[in-house]
């Protein structure tokens, strides 16, 4: 076949969608991280040929089908293997899911499209990125937001990940899509496109290693406990007593030899208010004795009101600290859109799915000088949720139960996104979870020392160093939502704009 066919008619769409279904190969597990970079450039050069906007946006939603069919087919296992869902009714809630998310990639074609007739090919070189940096902003935004499988994160273990303290995931983004138009025009400008690539590819290098905090106080020793109990026994009433002892017996060799013993979110499946005195009263003197502060997930009940929360409780130095989680899971911890589509809670039952988001500013939990920034599961896919502890915090900390993804890309995904919290941050991060993976990450990202498998009980031992300071990207992430509503407003006036021109010179 001629190759200039494959870039027309209804080769093209299969084109389209055939290099989306690929792009999930360039994240965790696979860190086949170039594809990221040449999957979009096939898509270019799809879009550039595209006659229409309507083409535009099929060719942009076909790429984002493929993209995150593929990329997010767990939430399927979720909310049918878990929530008790029909088979009907979690593979249409999957769909929509996907569908909307590629949306969003068609919308920015479209847009682009229309931008093309005005604007020259290096202006465009400048709107392909900025426009993928406002699109994933707002799909990170939106209905409270779903950035999970952001292009940045495709570059953790490429030297694009140097700039993650200066522009965050989606500058990284950004930067990726500009890369891919350089590969698109390297047949036609080898010299500047070339130059753009190096450029780009040295700067990451040397940025990787920059140190944009520095260690404070002595590290900690921690200790985190994989507990690997299956959802299906989690919050059954006979399953309790055996739960909370797997993790007192895991715990019971450490207290005294270190920092911290870190149990993952909702390892304990109770009220906090009604096992004080047989669990958490024991602890508590246990842990003031020993000096080794404890961690835990646990269900706490709003002091007024019925609402309750999803909460980490901290027990050390005599007293209690919490942390209520602020960025609630739709359909996993509260329904979303209840006037709407309320019907569909007859349909899932998900157990503790009606919860209270915690207050915006919290105090921070202290393990003596060291201030932790703690996020519940999905809060870590916001870098916004991240941020705001930061930059008093000097140590991040992650718990999550993955076990809601099954046996799927999922926990690869989410550890991913949570080394980029650690180098967007220059914090080291704990990252500790029911089913795995479990893992100690420094500043830079990387995993160190012990880390679990996926779906085995484990206990990981090691040493984390806080830091302070602030990278740029602390700075630059205030800014994000004008950035990205400036650069919509300036596009949609644009296209408006040519669509005016052009029906004037019909006219």
């Amino acid at each position: 076949m001629n190759p200039r066919r494959l870039l027309d008619g209804h080769p093209a769409l299969l084109l389209s969608l055939l290099s989306g279904s690929l792009m999930p190969l360039a994240f965790a597990p696979f860190f086949l991280w170039p594809l990221a970079l040449l999957l979009p450039a096939v898509l270019i050069a799809l879009w550039r040929r595209a006659h229409t906007a309507g083409r535009a946006f099929l060719l942009g939603w076909l790429f984002g089908l493929g993209w995150f069919g593929f990329g997010v087919y767990w939430l399927y296992n979720s909310l049918h293997d878990f929530g008790n869902a029909p088979p009907a009714v979690a593979g249409a809630l999957t769909a929509l899911m996907v569908l909307t998310l590629a949306a969003f990639i068609g919308a920015l074609l479209m847009l682009l499209h229309r931008l093309n007739t005005r604007l020259s090919a290096s202006w465009l070189l400048l709107a392909w990125p900025l426009g993928w940096f406002a699109m994933e902003w707002f799909k990170g935004w939106v209905l409270t937001g779903f950035p999970w499988l952001s292009l940045g994160y495709a570059q953790t273990e490429s030297p694009l990940s140097g700039f993650a303290p200066l522009v965050g995931v989606y500058g990284i983004g950004a930067l990726s899509i500009l890369l891919s138009l350089c590969l698109w025009r390297l047949p036609w400008r080898p010299l500047p496109a070339l130059a753009v690539i190096l450029l780009l590819f040295a700067g990451g290098y040397l940025l990787q290693e920059r140190e944009w905090t520095r260690a404070v106080g002595a590290p900690l020793r921690v200790v985190m406990v994989q507990g690997n109990i299956p959802q299906e026994m989690r919050w059954r009433p006979e399953s309790r007593r055996r739960i909370i002892e797997r993790y007192r017996q895991a715990s019971e060799p450490w207290w005294g030899k270190t920092d911290l013993i870190l149990w993952p979110e909702a390892a304990v499946p109770g009220w906090a208010r009604d096992l004080r005195r047989d669990l958490l009263e024991p602890l508590g003197r246990k842990s003031r004795d020993s000096g080794t502060a404890l961690m835990t997930g646990i269900l706490t009940r709003q002091s007024e009101g019925p609402g309750y929360y999803n909460s980490m409780l901290l027990l050390g130095g005599g007293r209690e600290q919490f942390y209520h989680k602020r960025h609630l899971v739709p359909f996993g911890e509260y329904f979303p859109l209840r006037g709407l589509i309320g019907f569909l809670d007859a349909y899932i039952d998900i157990p503790m799915s009606d919860m209270t988001p915690g207050p915006l500013q919290q105090p921070l939990m202290r393990i003596g000088e060291t201030r932790l920034g703690v996020s519940i599961c999905y809060e870590d896919v916001f870098s916004r949720d991240v941020n705001r502890d930061l930059p008093q915090a000097n140590l991040l900390i992650n718990t999550s139960n993955d076990a809601w993804f099954g046996d799927s890309l999922a926990p690869h995904q989410h550890l991913q996104i949570a080394r980029m919290r650690a180098m967007e941050t220059r914090r080291p991060l704990l990252r500790s979870s029911n089913t795995g993976p479990t893992a100690f990450i420094d500043h830079h990202g990387r995993i160190t020392g012990e880390r679990s498998g996926v779906f085995e009980f484990a206990v990981v031992s090691g040493q984390v160093q806080p830091r302070q300071g602030q990278t740029p990207f602390l700075t630059f992430a205030r800014w994000q939502p004008w950035i990205a509503g400036v650069l919509l407003v300036v596009g949609l006036a644009l296209a408006f704009w040519g669509r005016s021109s052009d029906r004037k010179e019909q006219g």
